[in-house]
């Protein structure tokens, strides 16, 4: 994901580049904490929240920690947590340094990726983020900036998922507190590898395995970065084809998404409609929308419009 401020007054040009002058110490130092935090979640088996019921019992209980039992179990699931960390890890970098990469090219004052470690969350990440100066930026380029993300994330996560899925085996009895939904693009690919097989709506929790939920979770990132609604990286790529039509898009969909969550009940979906409202719905103009995109571009934005509808599931996760 990307972010493009606002204009900046010229009084604050200093600051301004001042804040997207690159730093290494800052993302580094979150970069190894979010390391650390999936490959925390991973050892676990994905189920962190118990680790955290359990310290908090002992914590107002006033008893001392098992942290024997702890690191134990830490060490049993540590090659799963290698696994996925660097799977997972490889995934969220290269999307975000897709972006990176595209901003540098075109001089777009942009900070390096910030990763956001969750330890509390099946995926122990909220992902990453850059942030630019994208007033500097004509439609061209945001355009292959928004992309470039997704693109290159995509590049690593289908062959991870590709492995990961061909590794599933649902013969044995499924069971656990959590099963995932498997979005479109993951049936076709379990309906290759698994050569007549009929392909799961879901696979339970006894059933994953480290390379399949680290390329699960890199569809979902993308996914969710493709959505067509202000500066996501969907919101760029509708922008810049579709012009101020982009914001009736993006409008309707979020409509949509509501009327959807409180259909279902759900509030998977809840942070993430925060989060988009706050930042703003609308993509703000780019220094010069008049530039064209070329047909080549077109083709590339039309295509990438289905990126959604391939790697996200209705509810993603349903708690058993």
């Amino acid at each position: 994901m990307n972010s493009a401020d606002t204009p900046i007054h010229s009084a604050n040009s200093s600051a301004a580049e001042s804040r997207y002058r690159p730093r290494m110490l800052r993302p580094l130092i979150w970069l190894v904490l979010t390391l650390a935090s999936v490959f925390f979640v991973a050892s676990l088996q994905f189920l962190p929240v118990d680790f955290w019921i359990r310290l908090g019992y002992y914590v107002f209980a006033g008893q001392p920690f098992d942290s024997i039992h702890f690191r134990a179990e830490i060490w049993k699931h540590a090659d799963d947590g290698l696994i996925y960390m660097m799977s997972a890890m490889g995934i969220l970098l290269a999307h975000e340094f897709g972006h990176y990469i595209a901003t540098q090219i075109y001089k777009i004052p942009a900070t390096l990726p910030y990763c956001i470690p969750c330890p509390i969350s099946p995926v122990g990440t909220f992902g990453a983020v850059i942030f630019m100066d994208g007033k500097k930026a004509d439609r061209r380029q945001i355009f292959d900036i928004g992309i470039a993300g997704p693109l290159a994330g995509l590049v690593v996560a289908i062959p991870v998922v590709w492995h990961g899925v061909s590794l599933l085996d649902l013969q044995g009895e499924a069971y656990g507190p959590f099963e995932i939904e498997l979005p479109l693009l993951i049936q076709w690919i379990y309906q290759w590898t698994h050569q007549g097989a009929l392909a799961p709506d879901v696979v339970v929790f006894s059933q994953l395995n480290a390379y399949f939920v680290a390329g699960w979770f890199g569809l979902i990132v993308t996914g969710l970065n493709m959505v067509p609604m202000g500066q996501l990286d969907g919101g760029h790529v509708t922008y810049t084809l579709f012009g101020t039509a982009a914001h009736w898009i993006a409008r309707i969909l979020m409509v949509l998404v509501i009327a959807y969550q409180v259909y279902c009940q759900s509030m998977m979906f809840v942070l993430m409609i925060v989060l988009i409202m706050m930042v703003g719905l609308e993509h703000p103009p780019t220094r010069d929308d008049q530039v064209p995109l070329g047909s080549a571009r077109w083709v590339i934005g039309l295509a990438s419009l289905a990126i959604p509808i391939l790697c996200l599931a209705p509810s993603i996760i349903i708690v058993r």
